[in-house]
């Protein structure tokens, strides 16, 4: 369905008012919220009235108030009545019905919350997430889908496979309740933190696709998994690793010797953990650009940061691909920090990582600025 729309006309009784161009109402509603952030609830309202004004109103206004949806499973008093409209759209998309499959069209992320109750409310929610998913496999511009406290079955991995144009997919506290079929999805981008149980390999073989390029997680386990199913091209990696996951920690490293980026932010004191004692740059990767050390470490002794820089440091040769480097452990030692890993430039930094132009702290930077390198301290 097309919507056919001109300026719209002005009046005052039987007088034509001067037209008022586009680019001023665009303006206008730029101003109410700005295009480059999704609709707030109270704004959606505020929208879908200005979509019945006019053909061009509706042409800018009904894109926006279907950007971003969710699918809710809480089926308190509060939200029956907006899980009923949804459960009609719904069923409009899957029947094919105008306008509700144009309308599917622009919705560029989506959001499944609040279903991973108990065994028996479970049961109850199947034929509505079958329902949402059937719905979300033609809403074929989506790139993003968010899973927050919600199980996932098979109807859930095969409504994604569908999305060509997938780009983000995230899990915070799911469970994955069924072996999902034989797939790759097209998404490039994975967070996964606080999963219910213990997914296997198998499970998460859907997410192992060649490509995915970035990949975000508290669980190490869970990453192994993902990169022992297949060789992948993975390019940035966060993790917040715990103590006991040194070993895994590592295997995980064998397999992307090529990661761009990495970020680590262990739980506990980063510069006495284990994690950190073996964390070589030179002999873990190939073409590292940058890399993050993050944690929350009070008063960190000198000589600590001291032999954590050198071990970053550590090993034969040198890295030229590191250009960004990031030490940060909260603002316990303030402006001492930046003076430590400045002492430590000519002697370790840069002999290991020749090129490196920029290195942050919590509290300020260092950059290389015309041949010299400048501490930049907070203001």
């Amino acid at each position: 369905m097309a919507f056919d729309w001109s300026t719209p006309l002005r009046r005052n009784g039987q007088t034509n008012l001067p037209l008022i161009p586009n680019e001023i109402y665009l303006a206008i509603f730029d101003c109410i919220a700005p295009t480059d952030q999704p609709l707030r609830e109270r704004h959606i309202e505020i929208f879908s009235a200005l979509a019945l004004v006019c053909r061009f109103f509706c042409s800018v206004a009904l894109p926006r108030v279907f950007e971003c949806i969710t699918f809710s499973g809480d089926m308190e008093d509060g939200n029956r009545a907006q899980a009923s409209r949804k459960t009609k759209w719904a069923r409009q998309i899957v029947a094919n019905t105008e306008p509700s499959k144009s309308v599917a069209l622009y919705v560029k992320e989506c959001t499944f919350k609040s279903w991973d109750l108990s065994e028996e409310a479970k049961w109850l929610l199947f034929p509505f997430a079958t329902l949402y998913c059937q719905a979300m496999m033609r809403m074929s511009n989506i790139r993003k889908v968010f899973f927050s406290g919600s199980f996932v079955k098979n109807d859930h991995w095969e409504a994604l496979v569908e999305l060509k144009q997938l780009d983000i997919l995230e899990f915070y506290s799911c469970s994955f309740i069924e072996d999902p079929p034989d797939i790759q999805l097209t998404v490039r981008a994975v967070k996964l933190f606080d999963l219910r149980g213990s997914p296997n390999t198998f499970t998460l073989r859907p997410i192992a696709t060649t490509s995915l390029r970035s990949l975000n997680a508290d669980d190490v386990g869970v990453v192994l998994k993902v990169v022992s199913f297949r060789q992948l091209n993975i390019d940035n990696l966060v993790l917040y690793p715990r103590m006991s996951d040194r070993d895994s920690l590592f295997h995980v490293f064998q397999h992307l010797p090529g990661l761009r980026s990495i970020t680590l932010a262990p739980q506990g004191r980063v510069t006495a953990s284990p994690l950190m004692s073996n964390f070589s740059l030179k002999k873990l990767f190939t073409r590292l650009h940058s890399c993050t050390i993050e944690g929350y470490d009070l008063n960190v002794p000198r000589h600590d940061v001291e032999m954590l820089i050198s071990t970053l440091c550590d090993g034969p040769g040198t890295l030229p691909s590191l250009e960004e480097l990031r030490i940060g452990f909260g603002f316990g030692r303030g402006k001492e920090m930046l003076d430590i890993i400045f002492d430590c430039l000519k002697g370790t930094i840069i002999p290991a990582f020749p090129n490196v132009k920029h290195i942050n702290s919590d509290v300020g930077f260092i950059r290389l600025e015309e041949g010299d390198w400048k501490v930049h301290y907070p203001s």
